[in-house]
């Protein structure tokens, strides 16, 4: 690769990150608006909702009953669309139930794992991100992430449910829509570091290949199911 290619390639890899850096940013100050107001913008709702549909469009198609499920999913959406009115003025219970809702279903996900080392979710994870074998201490280690991970989804859904009920929206708003997208890939950083120190000279893998990973064992569950 020429000097002149690599300051390009570089440059492109730079951009990218502004990009998402201030898309980031967008959405999540439409999603502080959408869930801190009784009565937010259309847009701000649409814009924020857009990956709770794919979402739940995603999940519908991979389930054993694909048809009935995508039929159930758009008429959901058809009744919403006729209901503009009922959804604005009542889109903060709307994200309520959904953050609550995803941080007590991932705690359940998460925690429903912990029998074994070996069985728990990350552990299952590192066998499809890593080529190698893994051994005992390796699989103790991805046992405490899963119980660290646990315990993150269970308590972010106390502190969903208590601050929702117990003070005022725009504080609630501030966790859910802020400080929660924030906080996991923070989350991720640092179990990375930890995991530099803890697991020194073994073989580690990304945030990407995390997710990457984590696809690879949804798709061999479906495959086995």
């Amino acid at each position: 690769m020429t000097p002149v290619n690599g300051r390009a390639t570089l440059l492109k890899k730079r951009l990218r990150l502004a990009a998402l850096g201030i898309g980031g940013a967008i959405y999540l100050a439409l999603g502080y608006l959408a869930s801190s107001s009784t009565h937010p913008p259309l847009l701000a709702v649409l814009v924020t909702a857009i990956p709770v549909v794919v979402g739940f469009i995603a999940a519908s198609w991979r389930t054993p009953f694909r048809i009935p499920a995508i039929v159930l999913c758009a008429v959901v959406l058809g009744v919403l669309a006729m209901r503009v009115d009922f959804l604005l003025s009542h889109a903060a219970w709307l994200y309520f139930v959904q953050h609550f809702g995803a941080m007590a279903a991932l705690g359940i996900m998460f925690g429903s794992t912990l029998r074994t080392h070996e069985s728990a979710l990350c552990s299952r994870i590192a066998k499809f991100a890593i080529a190698e074998p893994l051994d005992a201490h390796y699989f103790q280690y991805t046992w405490r992430v899963t119980f660290a991970w646990t315990i993150y989804f269970v308590a972010s859904a106390v502190i969903s449910l208590g601050l929702f009920f117990f003070t005022t929206l725009e504080v609630w708003s501030l966790f859910a829509a802020v400080l929660t997208p924030i906080s996991v890939p923070v989350m991720f950083g640092c179990e990375y570091l930890i995991r530099l120190r803890a697991l020194p000279n073994r073989p580690h893998f990304s945030i990407a290949q995390t997710i990457e990973s984590y696809q690879k064992y949804v798709n061999s569950r479906g495959c086995t199911e």
